[in-house]
Order: structure tokens, then C-alpha cells, then sequence
């Protein structure tokens, strides 16, 4: 793979053996084009409103090799390329500089390469022929329209604070008077010198931006994402009729579950978000308590440090989630040694930006203001390294997240790599949690004398391993090496790194 060359080893070969190996994906896309092909904009237009990706204009997907049949006539591709770009008739927002198109000379053949990043929420949908129904996304290794539910998406996406709104209709009445009193007393605490305690429930909400009056009438109006928050489940499904939680603890060889905590049951609690992260938080502390007790290999970590980590999981998973859409439903469910999380809508960040924090974008404001309030989640977006941090100290399998127009995954191990797979074998499991503990690719010679094994039994464990796609070779013979197969969010960034590289010792 390209990505794996050092940057003073790099030669057009190294590219044109990438190119004629890689195959479509979807961050990639090959196009025949003897000039600028009218395709280009529906990939352009898939690429802004996911992830980003590259299209390569010169190059035929074939088997066994793509065939490298270049572009003809390059300088005019080229002009009608940033012609196109600037025309708001063909798209609606131009998202390529300069960097990111490179040309290259091989064999004879021009090949350019186009890198197109994900756009802005603000800025999508990202349209071609000044159509708004001419919006694509890309899925799987290929490019659609979007269809009328996605345009919807994409516009609330675009627009983020839905809960702001007034809840037309709904009073206060429509709140549970049990979770707005414990609410309250919790809050008071916290803030004694508010006197929060002391006032009355209208004011109270009104005071901390719950609900707002109307100039010249008085009249008190229910905040949208309040009516989530305390509302009776009943009121809130009124509004929004998708709303439906859920909690499942999946520990042991149930087939089923062995727990659930839903919306859709008859319990003790009006299963709003207040009580259902109450309930739920409650639950996953006595899983953790429980599973400390059985596996003393876990002493590295605090209890009150993993605690913290699915505490601001299960805040995001809440306060992200588009109620309006409603599907996937909310979920969360524990598994031995994981925990899953799943929300509709898409986050509003990038997964690279909540990995490095700092930018806070909730789709909910009003939600995660009386998160917040309660002292469980903060403004500053440092959720994501904070779960990151966890894992990498105590080498715990690394979080996993998936984000798209449609939901939002996560996944958080409290064991590591090797053993989120029960079904390797004991040289199995060794072999890769010696490859993932080393940054760079190694040799079986390397992992043969560390592990203090035979050569037969690294191989044997290897081939197995690739099999699994868990790891990656880079190299051939004597070269050959091995790395964990992660192609994540980063895989871009070094390709990118290659590129600008493999240009300037070609300069």
C-alpha cells in the first residue's frame, strides 16, 4: 500500500503500482475520461456530503490490474474542472483548492487525481445543476441520490437547535411533576446560591432557558427539547412520534437479554431522557462493579475512570440523537467486554474532530444544557479524547465510531484488541497484541524472537490473522511485514501526505 512508504523512498512506480492495485471504495473513485466526464459532479457531490474521497480521472477498474488509460486531453480537463467549480449553476459550493488537484505523467499517461473533502454541515446538501434534488452521497463503492427523508436530514443537520423551538401546544402540564422536582432538587444542589429551590416550577424553567415567555402576552412557552427531557412519554410522542429508548444487557450466553430498560414497557419512571439516563447509568455502574470483581487482570483501571467514559457516552448518545427522525432508535447494550451505543442522525463533527476535541456541535442545545446542569457532561467537546485517552492508557481495544447521514455508532472496549475476538487461538491472540503494540510494521523474524515461538507457529498464526483482515502485509519477501488492517479517517490524511510527497522529490 502507498501509505506505507516512507516519504525520501518514493517513486512514481510505488504510485502506479497503488493505482493499478487500489479498488473503488467508498473514499475511491476511477473514471475513464478522455476530458472531464459529466460524472465527475455526481461523485464530487457524493464525496462533500460524506466523507470525502478521491476520484482518479485516466484510470479503468479492471482484474487482476486496473488499466491505466489516461486522460486525453489533460489541460482542457483541467480548465473546465475550475470553471465548473466557480459556476454556482453547476454546483452549489466549491469545496477543491488548488492542492488538492495533482497531475502525473505514467507510462506516457496523464492521470489526474482530484481529492475532494467532506464539506461543512453548514454547507450541505452539496448540489449539482442548481438542483437541490441533484444531491448524491455515496455508499458502499458507488454514488446515489439522495432520497427525500436524506434531504430532510440534511437540512436539520444544516440547521442544528431543533429543541429550541417552541413544543406548540404542549404546557407544563405536559412535563412529569416527579422528574421536574427531583431535576430541580439535583440542580439546587449543585447551584445552591441560585435559590432554585425556592422558586416556583414555571420560574425555574424559565430561569435556566427551559422555556421562554412571550413579550406583551406572558404566555409560557414549553421548549422542545424540554418536553424530551421531563416530559410525560405520551406528550413527547405526540411531537415526536419516532421517540423510542432502549437498553439491553446482552452479558453471558443469554441468547436474548437479560435486561431491558424501554420506553415501550410499564416501570416505575415516566421514560423520558432525564429518567432513562438515570435508570440506564445505574445499570452499566453495577455491569462495571461486577465485571472489576470477576477480572482482577483489569487493576490497571480505575473503576470511577472507565465510569467516566460510559457516563459521556451515554450523554452523546442522548444529546445527539435527531428525535425527529427517530430511526435507528436509541439503543444502548452491554456485551462481556463492550458496550454498544447507537443513535439516528448523523454527529455533527467529524469522527478525526471528536477524537482530537475541542469543537463541541450538538445537534440538541436545550438537551445538553440540562445535561450539563446536572454535572454530567461539559461544553468544552473533550468528550471524545477523554474516551480515547481511557483506552490507549490501559491498551484497551480503541473506540470505535461510524457516523452517517442516517445514525451514529459507538463502541467502547474495557479489554484489549486480542481478546475482543474469543475465537482466536491462544498464538493467535499473542501474535496480535504484539503487532498492535508496536507503531510500526514487523517481521515474523521480530514477532518469532519476542514471543519466543517457532517460525511455523508465527506464520501459521499470521496467515489466520489476514484471513481475519486484523492485519495487514505490507512488503514482499524478505521486506514483508505486518500491521493492524485499520483504515480509518487517518487513511486519508496519509495518502494526502503521500501525494504532496511523491510531488515535490518529483519537482
Amino acid at each position: 500500500m502507498i501509505n506505507k512508504i516512507s516519504p525520501e523512498r518514493l517513486t512514481l512506480e510505488d504510485l502506479k503500482n497503488w493505482l493499478e492495485n487500489i479498488h473503488e471504495k467508498h473514499y475511491i473513485e476511477m473514471k475513464k475520461a478522455s476530458e472531464l466526464p459529466n460524472a465527475f459532479w455526481e461523485s464530487y457531490s457524493s464525496f462533500c456530503n460524506t466523507a470525502g474521497g478521491w476520484i482518479i480521472l485516466g484510470l479503468e477498474e479492471g482484474f487482476p490490474k486496473n488499466v491505466l488509460q489516461g486522460v486525453g486531453n489533460p489541460h482542457k480537463t483541467l480548465i473546465n474542472l475550475w470553471d465548473q467549480l466557480s459556476n454556482t449553476n453547476k454546483v452549489s459550493f466549491r469545496n477543491v483548492e488548488n492542492q488538492d488537484v495533482q497531475q502525473y505523467m505514467i507510462d506516457g499517461k496523464n492521470i489526474i487525481i482530484v481529492r475532494v473533502k467532506e464539506a461543512a454541515e453548514n454547507m450541505k446538501p452539496v448540489y449539482i445543476g442548481g438542483k437541490l434534488e441533484n444531491t448524491w452521497i455515496r455508499t458502499g463503492d458507488g454514488d446515489r441520490k439522495a432520497t427525500k427523508d436524506e434531504l430532510a436530514a440534511f437540512m436539520r443537520n444544516n440547521q442544528p437547535g431543533q429543541d429550541t423551538l417552541s413544543a406548540e401546544g404542549f404546557t407544563i402540564e405536559d412535563l412529569d411533576k416527579e422528574s421536574l422536582i427531583t431535576f430541580k432538587e439535583r440542580v439546587s444542589n449543585r447551584f445552591p446560591k441560585k435559590n432554585y429551590i425556592e422558586m416556583g416550577n414555571e420560574e425555574f424553567l424559565t430561569e435556566i432557558g427551559a422555556c421562554f415567555k412571550t413579550r406583551g402576552t406572558g404566555k409560557l412557552n414549553l421548549k422542545r427539547g424540554t418536553l424530551l427531557f421531563l416530559g410525560k412519554v405520551n406528550s413527547i410522542k405526540e411531537l415526536f412520534p419516532h421517540y423510542h429508548l432502549d437498553y439491553f444487557n446482552r452479558r453471558g450466553n443469554n441468547p436474548r437479554w437479560s435486561d431491558r430498560i424501554s420506553d415501550d414497557e410499564p416501570g416505575d419512571y415516566e421514560m423520558n431522557l432525564y429518567n432513562f439516563y438515570g435508570v440506564v447509568y445505574e445499570k452499566i455502574k453495577t455491569l462495571l462493579q461486577e465485571s472489576f470483581a470477576l477480572d482482577r487482570r483489569q487493576y490497571r483501571l480505575p473503576i470511577s475512570d472507565f465510569d467516566e467514559t460510559l457516563r459521556e457516552c451515554l450523554v452523546n448518545c442522548l444529546a445527539h440523537a435527531d428525535y425527529i427522525q427517530g430511526y435507528p432508535s436509541t439503543k444502548i447494550e452491554a456485551y462481556d467486554g463492550w458496550f454498544y451505543f447507537v443513535n439516528p442522525g448523523k454527529m455533527l463533527i467529524s469522527s478525526r474532530q471528536f477524537m482530537m476535541g475541542g469543537d463541541s456541535r450538538p445537534r440538541n442545545e436545550i438537551i445538553m444544557k440540562l445535561f450539563r446542569l446536572l454535572g454530567v457532561s461539559e461544553r468544552q467537546g473533550f468528550g471524545g479524547p477523554l474516551i480515547y485517552k481511557t483506552a490507549i492508557q490501559n491498551q484497551f481495544r480503541r473506540p470505535e465510531i461510524i457516523t452517517d447521514l442516517s445514525r451514529t455508532e459507538l463502541r467502547v472496549w474495557n479489554i484489549d484488541l486480542a481478546d475482543s475476538y474469543p475465537d482466536l487461538t491462544l498464538e493467535e491472540k499473542a501474535v496480535l497484541k504484539f503487532i498492535a503494540k508496536n507503531v510500526r510494521a514487523v517481521a515474523i523474524n521480530k514477532i518469532r524472537s519476542e514471543l519466543k515461538t517457532t517460525e511455523y507457529k508465527v506464520r501459521k498464526s499470521v496467515q489466520k490473522l489476514e484471513e481475519r483482515k486484523l492485519i495487514r502485509k505490507t512488503g514482499n519477501g524478505p521486506s514483508t511485514k505486518y500491521s493492524l488492517a485499520v483504515e480509518s479517517v487517518e487513511f486519508l490524511t496519509q495518502l494526502q501526505m503521500t501525494m504532496d510527497a511523491l510531488k515535490k522529490h518529483m519537482a
